[in-house]
């Protein structure tokens, strides 16, 4: 049922992040206090406002609960998938409670006495193997094989990849990102790693998917940029399925861009594939087919070889962004030997690889015993996802807003610019300046679309797995839409 309340805007803060925002503030505050600025580093100081604020408000927060915390605040703006708990939780209690009863165990114990002693530190033989057999199937279904030698499981995928990219480019060198793209990323690169941050600017045409494709020509006119301001583009990153546009990559649009970056001196391509088991429509939905960089070099006949590179998390597949396990998977031999020294300040722990090892090695599921509990699980949150999608996009449709067709990831990409007040040099107001912007500080609590590095035009990113989302109603109301 769509349960649609209307909220007169009058200084009730529904998405309030004034606490957390209010504690970072005085955080950095302290920072430039002169006192303790002998005491922090330059780059320590730096460090902070490397990360989206939108990150850093919202993960320190009391997050509304229906029961527990009616007053909480309606977080939309971290991606998080908080609808296969109901899955997830009995499957890692049933692992952790009875580890000698699961049918993979062999009779081990989950928690042995080895593991109480250094690992090796690209991931234990039993992960890197489970992992492997899970990015086989679900990134290329089964049409290239994961060597499990081959792969890097660390604390989160953020982590392997600041690791990659320390290990592909110096400090200063730069990393091609098409834009719009993953806020984050900014701290990604830059906060440890100290690289360049390189947009590509895509959009053309209407207001389409297709409009977003990279392009070798927006790529070229990136690249020459760099070069004119003295910055050597070491790395082309892209993210498949997308954050924030939330479709994946047709496979032409895939083959161009791998096919541009081997044109290049020592330029490598990371395909960022965190989304890939989270695709919920499909070509008869008139959506391109879930395809991964390594089925591309399947196609073709080939390896990924030493500059293509995988990367890919339990965080948004399985919504267990709180265990803390990425996997990064290259062929690339000259780097693989410090990536395992780099990973040595972000190894997983031993009990958690065994858990992940668990999960993912299959066993079947009990509701649908013909069906192996990882597909089933897979199958379910696609429906679920599917489901939401349908229901917010038929809100979106009752207001005439529009918004990219998507298919995959937590991500729907709409345009609010009819919400927003322009100024005379074209970009709208910060705040207070729409009847969206206005409506009781939403825009600081959404992710703003400059910090997304979007276009001059205001864009927002909507997480529509919570069910919940504002919109704006005229200049006077805010609607608080709840998807039951």
């Amino acid at each position: 049922n769509l349960d649609i309340s209307m909220l007169v805007s009058s200084g009730r803060r529904v998405l309030s992040v004034t606490r957390a925002r209010l504690l970072s503030t005085v955080a950095v505050a302290s920072m430039e206090d002169g006192s303790l600025r002998a005491h922090v580093s330059r780059r320590g100081r730096e460090a902070p406002a490397l990360l989206p604020r939108y990150l850093s408000d919202a993960r320190g927060v009391e997050t509304f609960d229906a029961v527990s915390r009616p007053d909480g605040v309606l977080q939309l703006s971290v991606a998080e998938n908080q609808m296969i708990s109901d899955w997830l939780v009995p499957r890692i209690r049933s692992i952790a409670a009875s580890p000698a009863s699961d049918a993979h165990g062999g009779g081990a114990g989950l928690f042995e006495q080895a593991d109480i002693f250094y690992q090796q530190t690209h991931g234990t033989p039993q992960c890197r193997a489970a992992v492997a057999a899970h990015m086989e199937r679900v990134l290329c279904g089964g049409s290239y094989p994961i060597d499990p030698d081959k792969l890097v499981v660390g604390a989160g995928c953020n982590a392997v990849l600041e690791n990659l990219l320390f290990a592909l480019a110096d400090a200063g060198e730069g990393v091609l990102v098409p834009r719009p793209y993953y806020a984050a990323f900014e701290f990604d690169l830059r906060a440890r790693a100290a690289l360049e941050v390189l947009p590509v600017a895509i959009r053309r045409g209407g207001f389409e998917a297709s409009g977003y494709y990279p392009t070798a020509d927006a790529l070229e006119a990136a690249y020459a940029s760099a070069l004119s301001r003295g910055i050597a583009p070491r790395v082309l990153l892209l993210s498949s399925p997308n954050n924030p546009l939330g479709f994946c990559y047709p496979e032409e649009v895939l083959a161009e861009c791998w096919d541009w970056a081997e044109s290049k001196e020592n330029l490598h391509v990371i395909s960022d594939e965190i989304y890939a088991g989270s695709v919920y429509r499909t070509p008869a939905d008139g959506q391109p087919p879930w395809t991964s960089l390594a089925t591309v070099a399947a196609r073709r006949g080939r390896q990924l070889g030493p500059s293509a590179h995988l990367v890919w998390a339990l965080s948004k597949d399985f919504a267990l962004s709180g265990l803390r396990v990425g996997a990064l998977y290259t062929e690339n031999e000259a780097i693989r030997t410090p990536l395992q020294k780099l990973n040595d300040l972000c190894q997983v722990g031993s009990p958690t690889q065994a858990i992940v090892s668990r999960l993912l090695t299959d066993q079947l599921d009990a509701a649908t015993p013909r069906k192996l509990w990882c597909a089933a699980m897979e199958e379910a949150n696609a429906a679920r996802l599917r489901s939401r999608y349908d229901r917010l996009t038929a809100v979106l449709d009752q207001g005439g807003l529009r918004y990219l067709d998507a298919g995959a990831g937590l991500f729907l990409w709409i345009d609010l610019r009819p919400f927003l007040s322009y100024g005379d040099s074209g970009p709208p107001q910060r705040e207070n300046s729409g009847s969206w912007a206005g409506a009781v500080g939403v825009e600081e609590a959404l992710l703003p679309a400059r910090e997304a590095e979007a276009e001059r035009a205001l864009y927002l990113r909507l997480i529509h797995e919570f069910g919940r989302l504002l919109l704006a109603a005229g200049s006077e109301e805010l609607v608080l839409v709840h998807l039951k």
